[in-house]
């Protein structure tokens, strides 16, 4: 009489000779990251990540790394990434020529004319402060429409001053029309200079000592609220 168990070492009697089906064994058993895969799966025979199926061969990774990996994935990939790489790689990619074909000109800048103006408005005294400065201190005082309104206003109380003081008789009339024509002939000569390619020798350092000054306030505020000082 045959034995119950043929084979009592490899499967049980009740088994009438058929093995069980192996538990199937998906891509992430070998997957170095599947501990910090939030899409792993013991039976997945498609990577949830890549897409790809069969899927592609574990990706050669040190022990350091698949441990940094699987605490958190997204300072591994910061530590993977190399800046100076990505940064090669914009360049390469960055246009060198612009939509016409022609080389970029760097001469739109006008390094000079604008490092000229910075110098004179940080570092020239007037008065004993600088352009920048009194703008800033301006703005301090007066509000932000102050390095505007101030002077102004004494250039319209000067001019003012000089064209009433026409009305009057006499030798002070007399002088006050020769100091209104002298006014009129300087603004003409002002505004033609203004309007010709030498203009930037005005309009140039006011743009630059309004736009330190505002940088001036705004670095005033932020010591002041960081650290309480005045």
């Amino acid at each position: 009489m045959a034995p119950l168990n043929k084979n009592s070492a490899d499967e049980p009697w009740w088994a009438d000779g058929q093995r069980a089906e192996p538990t199937p064994v998906g891509c992430c058993s070998v997957c170095p990251v599947a501990s910090g895969c939030p899409l792993r799966s013991q039976t997945a025979v498609r990577c949830a990540v890549t897409g790809d199926q069969p899927p592609p061969p574990p990706p050669v990774i040190t022990p350091d790394l698949a441990e940094a990996v699987a605490q958190d994935p997204a300072m591994a990939m910061a530590e993977t990434v190399s800046w100076a790489d990505v940064t090669a790689a914009v360049a390469e990619q960055a246009h060198s020529r612009d939509g016409d074909g022609n080389d970029p000109d760097w001469g739109r800048l006008q390094p000079v004319r604008n490092l000229l103006s910075i110098a004179v408005v940080s570092f020239l005294p007037v008065g004993g402060t600088t352009a920048a400065r009194w703008v800033a201190d301006s703005i301090t005082s007066g509000g932000i429409t102050a390095p505007v309104l101030t002077p102004l206003g004494f250039v319209l109380a000067g001019t003012g001053a000089v064209f009433l003081g026409q009305l009057v008789p006499g030798f002070p009339g007399f002088v006050c029309e020769l100091a209104w024509k002298a006014l009129a002939l300087t603004g003409r000569g002002l505004v033609r200079l203004v309007r010709s390619p030498h203009g930037w020798i005005i309009t140039r350092p006011a743009l630059w000592a309004a736009g330190i000054g505002v940088l001036i306030v705004s670095w005033r505020a932020a010591t002041h609220f960081l650290t309480g000082a005045s």
